[in-house]
């Protein structure tokens, strides 16, 4: 099992220090069995430029994993290859799809992966692993590849759509997450869990063979679930007992408000600068 393992939330939403930048979108910077791991590179150069002002080389960085191809946590991606062009970058195939947001009844915005984020996948196809199952990064990391869709609560309400025309649903089956061994339990990264928070660590304990939880960090993706689906969501977090919860990006600030409240004693805020340490 992992002996040490370092956490550190490069760009969100908020930022947990004054000299560091917020940006929407999220950027984590993972430090595990002597390799860096960049997951996710946020809306922008705000995790690049955060990097340097925590003393975080990006050139370090082996591999790149993209939770889905949402220009929030893809727009970096030219500036990660001018950093660090041998990294490996892991995505799934629809990643590089064309994704939209529906705005009126016959028309949708761009959200997808941004021009030149594009263009260096297309370029760099060679650097470029695309998953479609479990696949292990390190000794200890795991990428969980889609996630099986099996609460019936946790469902994606927002018109996310294939086509500009707004008609094609986006079932965002490139959603994925990744997970660390350690001996004291799991350690759960989410992006936005489109596939839902609960789904997911359902299937990372099912593949994993691990049922403890360690902690689950990143976004959740309740930003606009009512609140039957909060409490659902909060339900069946407690009963995975987990030892620190800390949500951010699209959790949204209602589903944030009642998770800092139920679990008042392992909650923790996780804006830009927020540093996880994690050790046997």
């Amino acid at each position: 099992m992992a002996d040490e393992v370092r956490i550190t939330i490069l760009s969100e939403n908020t930022a947990a220090e004054e000299y560091l930048s917020a940006e929407y979108g999220l950027s984590v910077w993972i430090e595990v069995d002597d390799t860096c791991i960049l997951f996710d590179t946020g809306m922008a150069g705000a995790f690049a430029a955060n990097a340097d002002k925590l003393g975080i080389d990006l050139s370090k960085a082996v591999h790149l994993v993209l939770s889905h191809g949402h220009s929030d946590h893809t727009g970096g991606i030219a500036l990660v290859f001018d950093r660090s062009p041998e990294v490996i970058i892991h995505l799934h195939p629809d990643a590089a799809m064309p994704k939209y947001l529906a705005e009126t009844a016959d028309r949708a915005k761009s959200i997808g992966m941004p021009g030149p984020s594009l263009h260096v996948v297309k370029d760099m196809t060679g650097r470029c692993l695309f998953l479609t199952d479990v696949t292990r990064l390190t000794e200890h990391v795991f990428l969980t590849g889609p996630v099986p869709r099996k609460t019936a609560y946790e469902k994606i309400v927002e018109p996310f759509t294939l086509d500009p025309e707004g008609r094609v649903p986006d079932t965002m089956e490139d959603d994925q997450a990744l997970w660390i061994e350690t001996g004291k339990g799991l350690i759960i990264v989410l992006g936005c869990a489109h596939a839902g928070v609960v789904n997911t660590i359902d299937y990372i304990r099912e593949k994993s063979g691990c049922t403890e939880i360690r902690a689950v960090i990143g976004g959740m993706h309740l930003m606009s679930a009512d609140r039957q689906t909060i409490e659902l969501t909060a339900e069946a977090l407690a009963a995975f007992k987990p030892r620190l919860i800390a949500p951010n990006h699209c959790t949204g600030e209602a589903a944030c408000s009642y998770f800092k409240q139920l679990f008042a004693d392992i909650y923790k805020p996780s804006g830009a600068g927020t540093v996880f340490t994690f050790q046997e």
